[in-house]
């Protein structure tokens, strides 16, 4: 009966040490801001050139700039999502 409890903190031990280990595939916060900001400077440059080029006058003009990234970026996601459901 005691080997069994010997047993059973052995297993427990080395669960907590796959855990606490830092090489475990958890990534940090900041680990990925490389490709995070490869992803973003495309389209913050997409709309400083779409200002610099296309100066906005109206209200409607500028929520145009700030709204037409932002519904490709999201027609994107959607279409990921879709792909991503498919292959399961």
């Amino acid at each position: 009966m005691s080997d069994q409890s010997g047993f059973n903190d052995e297993v427990l031990k080395e669960k907590l040490e796959i855990l606490l280990d830092e090489d475990n595939e958890i990534k940090k916060w900041n680990e990925g801001l490389l490709i995070k900001s490869l992803i973003l400077l495309p389209i913050i440059i997409f709309m400083v050139g779409l200002y610099i080029v296309n100066r906005p006058e109206k209200i409607i003009d500028i929520l145009f700039i700030l709204l037409y990234p932002l519904a490709l970026i999201l027609i994107g996601l959607i279409l990921l999502f879709v792909m991503r459901s498919k292959l399961k």
